[in-house]
């Protein structure tokens, strides 16, 4: 089985399909490479997808410590290095969005060349006096709270609360078995999430990115990719009208036309902030 170690001990699981430039991506908080079906199956024709299962899910090890996002950056640089990964196109989902945005803010630039954040929690998920777009930073602790009370409620949750489409409930309950895998620890990530605040970085992205987002999003504003494609230099916002939190499965024809369509446009050097 397929494991890179991104630390004395921890290990990640990965698969690997297909050949020609790599794009690595990292799944929403909680879940597993799994969620990127329809990606593998239609993109790996084109490309060399990875899928990894990101520490404390999945397959991957699921120890006590390291679940911060700037920890887990650090574990998806290793990660690129350990296989000597050049010209990446990083697509993180959710929680994996924020990884994906920490990350390039230290290391874009290196070995990832494109990044994509898909309804990721950036810059800052939670609001403040001064930042009104996130959500209450009361809910996050709920939810943590929630964790420790009744895991498999919240859980449950998440899987019915991630689609805008009548997906149906084998679809509902397949996401929610994911979630199940993941480690009791990942409640450390969640607390995370209510803190980072990745809004004085965004002048510090080097690479060109596209913020993907469902309008009918309850998970994480629309407005906080939004505000983040103005902020960021070299980038772009894509509105998926008929998805919530996750387009690359409600509208995965469209998501994977418009990847390849970023991935293969020469880069956006010198336009801020495109909205499309």
């Amino acid at each position: 089985m397929p494991y890179v170690e991104v630390e004395d001990g921890i290990r990640y699981y990965y698969e690997d399909v297909g050949r020609g430039q790599p794009i690595v991506f990292i799944h929403g908080w909680g879940m597993s490479r799994k969620v990127w079906e329809r990606q593998v199956v239609d993109l790996s024709e084109k490309f060399r997808i990875i899928t990894i299962d990101w520490r404390g899910c999945g397959e991957s090890d699921k120890p006590s410590h390291g679940y911060e996002i700037s920890k887990l950056a650090d574990d998806i640089n290793q990660f690129i290095k350990n296989l000597n990964l050049d010209k990446v196109i990083l697509v993180g989902f959710s929680a994996g969005g924020a990884i994906v945005m920490d990350y390039v803010t230290r290391y874009g630039g290196e070995a990832v060349i494109k990044a994509v954040s898909v309804g990721g929690p950036v810059p800052r998920y939670t609001s403040t006096e001064e930042f009104e777009l996130g959500i209450p930073q009361e809910v996050v602790k709920e939810t943590v709270d929630a964790l420790k009370t009744n895991r498999p409620a919240v859980l449950r949750n998440i899987a019915d609360g991630t689609f805008h489409q009548d997906v149906g409930q084998p679809m509902k309950d397949w996401l929610f078995h994911i979630l199940l895998e993941q480690s009791w620890f990942l409640e450390k990530t969640m607390e995370d999430l209510g803190k980072i605040d990745l809004r004085g970085r965004l002048s510090d992205i080097t690479i060109p990115v596209a913020f993907f987002h469902g309008l009918h999003d309850k998970n994480v504003p629309i407005s906080l990719s939004e505000h983040s494609a103005k902020n960021v230099h070299n980038s772009k916002l894509v509105v998926f009208e008929n998805s919530a939190h996750a387009p690359f499965i409600e509208e995965s024809q469209k998501f994977n036309e418009e990847l390849t369509s970023f991935i293969q446009f020469p880069n956006m050097d010198k336009i801020p902030g495109q909205i499309q």
